[in-house]
């Protein structure tokens, strides 16, 4: 008799801690308000094609970035998750990769915004805007080729290569931003020949060569300009430095605040007006074996001044759009 009441109450007792588990669970479960997962995946082999070692990295990844919309004041929630697949040529110089995306939006990230496949090797999230920037990483001398969308819908804006050579993650070109503005943040990029891809240049004048393509977008491209120069014989050209800077003619351009990539235009603070973002100046020095040339640019009434420009001789500029 003694044993049948322990193995009744042990029986109780399983059956309670399963019960526990279960509500547990539920109750965990319950608590979750998105799951997606997915498989890493590290191979070190002989390259089929002849290429030596290789290593091939399958890598899933996911990012979440809170957008504060400044003229409503409310937040929006975004989940970027990705899959890489990269190839490290082991033996050899050089890396390869596709990565597939897709961004959600909401409390539970209930809403697909859009998704994309294409050749890269990097992918990275701008922390403040709702902004990302994919990278395909070039070969020897090329320049990582860098492309910018827009988080919400997908929007390609303008594609930029990166002249700092700091090291940092790229998750943007060179920007503006308005203080206490409903205005959006401009952006900057500029191009040169040494990009890995996107290096659509228009046949350049007679006698000269293209060199580099400057982009100025707001909430869409709003400018391309190419930029050519003469090139001495055997050399080709060399973007020495590209820098944002104040605007000396500018009113109030010494309340600029210059900081890596980024310039906060103080000297407009408040405004919603695009017509008054003004103040800094895009400086590229180029050399082709006549020495080193400085291109400067002012930023006017929300766009590239180009005819205040200041060009040296043998370099001139011509807007594609």
């Amino acid at each position: 008799m003694k044993n049948i009441k322990i193995s009744r109450i042990s029986k109780a007792i399983s059956l309670f801690i399963v019960l526990s588990a279960l509500a547990a669970l539920a109750a965990t479960t319950s608590n979750i308000l998105y799951q997606k997962k997915g498989v890493s995946e590290f191979i070190f082999q002989d390259d089929p094609g002849g290429n030596g070692r290789t290593i091939e990295k399958l890598i899933n990844d996911f990012d979440v970035r809170r957008h504060y919309i400044a003229s409503t004041g409310d937040e929006e929630l975004y989940l970027i998750s990705s899959k890489k697949k990269i190839t490290d040529f082991f033996d050899a110089e050089g890396v390869d990769g596709h990565i597939t995306w897709e961004v959600r939006r909401g409390e539970r990230f209930e809403t697909k915004l859009w998704g994309k496949t294409e050749q890269a090797t990097e992918l990275n999230v701008h922390w403040a805007y709702p902004m990302m920037v994919t990278g395909l990483q070039g070969c020897c001398a090329e320049l990582t080729g860098y492309r910018m969308y827009d988080l919400r819908d997908g929007k390609f804006l303008m594609s930029f290569n990166d002249f700092s050579y700091d090291g940092t993650t790229i998750t943007q070109p060179y920007s503006l931003s308005i203080p206490n503005s409903n205005l959006s943040p401009r952006f900057i990029g500029v191009t040169s020949q040494d990009s890995k891809r996107d290096r659509d240049f228009a046949p350049p004048p007679a006698g000269k060569e293209a060199a580099a393509l400057i982009m100025y977008a707001n909430e869409n491209l709003k400018q391309k300009v190419q930029v050519d120069m003469t090139v001495a014989p055997g050399y080709g050209i060399s973007v020495m430095e590209v820098k944002l800077e104040a605007d000396p003619a500018a009113p109030n351009s010494d309340k600029i605040e210059l900081r890596d990539r980024e310039a906060t235009l103080w000297n407009i603070d408040g405004s919603n007006n695009p017509a008054e973002v003004q103040g800094v100046q895009l400086k590229i020095v180029l050399n082709a074996g006549e020495g080193d040339k400085t291109l400067i640019i002012p930023v006017k009434n929300d766009q590239l001044d180009l005819s205040k420009a200041s060009l040296p001789i043998g370099v001139s500029i011509n807007a594609q759009r």
